[in-house]
């Protein structure tokens, strides 16, 4: 690849990275969470143990910011879109199979559940610091 492919490929993963250093810098563990998760998702080489760097993030970053019904479907769907993506590489990798379109589609579908997740995980901190923030008083 060309020198100025590569910066463009690089360059998604560096700019979410330091948009969310600039506006999550109070958040310290959501902050780190979402810059590994999308330096993980935008990476142009995607290995499952990729996602590891992340997993033990999330209980910090959510930890009383998210119900137990929107924490359990957002793992369903995280599941969902790891499970269907290495379905098809197995298929495509060890039984040989031409499952080269399903892995694309399995693909963009992890692709979008994860930044669904992304900005799930945004909106459940700034409903946090919402609700954190003290009513004015009327006098």
């Amino acid at each position: 690849l060309s020198n100025s492919l590569r910066f463009l490929c690089f360059l998604p993963q560096a700019l979410l990275s330091l948009t969310f250093a600039l506006k999550q810098y109070a958040n310290p563990e959501l902050c780190l969470t979402l810059q590994t998760v999308t330096f993980v998702l935008f990476n142009k080489v995607s290995t499952s143990q990729y996602f590891l760097w992340y997993l033990w993030l999330l209980p910090y970053s959510t930890y009383q910011k998210m119900s137990l019904v929107k924490a359990s479907s957002l793992v369903g769907l995280w599941f969902a879109g790891q499970g269907l993506w290495l379905l098809t590489g197995y298929l495509v990798e060890f039984e040989c199979l031409n499952y080269f379109l399903s892995m694309h589609f399995a693909s963009l579908f992890f692709l979008l559940s994860q930044c669904y997740i992304v900005c799930c995980l945004i909106r459940c901190s700034r409903t946090v610091a919402s609700r954190t923030v003290a009513p004015e008083k009327a006098d």
